[in-house]
């Protein structure tokens, strides 16, 4: 005769709830941070060095053959334009490589199959861009800050509040062009014919007010323009606009890209 303490354990009842140990969206964002972690050498250091390479030639060799900009040394001057122009290179290539190859090869399917809602998928994806351009942008920052020699913040809470706009329209940049995309090529293009062009008319390297009337007037309607100046005004104390426009304009282009980047998530607009 078996023994009762032979017997086999009780089975859970088939009543009790199922509770994962990870919500789905920590898993989601987990996987987006770690999509980017595991090849950091080209995901974040290439893009700090490239950055800091800029500095190095821009502000050390040509700095010296330019007059400062409104009193400040031309190689600090253009820190933070490449500080944002790093956040948002980043934020475009994180969205199109995650999002488009997840097209690509099906696997959104099984995202959006799984208890995962709407939301959470683009909060997830959005986030994982956020991180990437923190840590790119910190990356930069930390090295390019002490070669100019100028290592203090001028307006702490405007740098805070507009790098935090910055990364967010980064990341759904990102998010946006990886859901319109429908191959490589056209990632590229992307960047090619709307990315560099933005950037180089937003006034990295070069104080808008020197700039005949109609450019002037021209690069206030660039984003970009907008993302450098209140980079610009956090770190240096002083842009091309006040701190109030630049930040309202952040927070507006961000307000306008999460709008557009949930609808195309709501509506199921995620073609492969």
């Amino acid at each position: 005769m078996t023994s009762s303490t032979d017997a086999p354990p009780a089975l859970p009842s088939s009543d009790e709830p199922f509770r994962p140990e990870r919500s789905p969206f920590v898993w989601l964002f987990e996987r987006e941070v770690l999509r980017f972690l595991t090849i950091w050498r080209y995901s974040v250091l290439g893009p700090v060095l490239s950055t800091v390479l800029f500095v190095v030639v821009f502000g050390s060799a040509l700095g010296r053959h330019v007059d400062a900009v409104d009193g400040v040394s031309y190689g600090r001057f253009i820190v933070p334009g490449l500080f944002a122009q790093a956040i948002v290179n980043v934020g475009f290539f994180n969205g199109t490589t995650s999002l488009f190859e997840a097209r690509r090869d099906r696997y959104i399917h099984d995202v959006f199959a799984s208890p995962l809602r709407w939301w959470e998928i683009n909060a997830a994806l959005v986030s994982g861009g956020v991180v990437r351009g923190a840590v790119v942008g910190g990356g930069v920052l930390a090295v390019a800050l002490p070669l100019t020699g100028g290592g203090s913040v001028a307006r702490p809470l405007v740098l805070l509040f507009g790098t935090l706009g910055v990364l967010l329209v980064a990341a759904q940049v990102g998010v946006i062009a990886g859901s319109l995309a429908r191959s490589l090529d056209h990632v590229y293009s992307m960047e090619s014919i709307v990315l560099l062009p933005l950037g180089f008319l937003g006034g990295v390297f070069y104080s808008v007010r020197q700039l005949p009337p109609v450019w002037d007037v021209l690069s206030h309607l660039d984003p970009v323009f907008w993302l450098v100046q209140v980079e610009r005004i956090g770190l240096l104390g002083q842009g091309d606009v006040g701190a109030g426009w630049a930040l309202l304009v952040v927070w507006a282009l961000a307000a306008v890209l999460s709008a557009w980047s949930a609808a195309m998530f709501a509506t199921g607009r995620l073609k492969p």
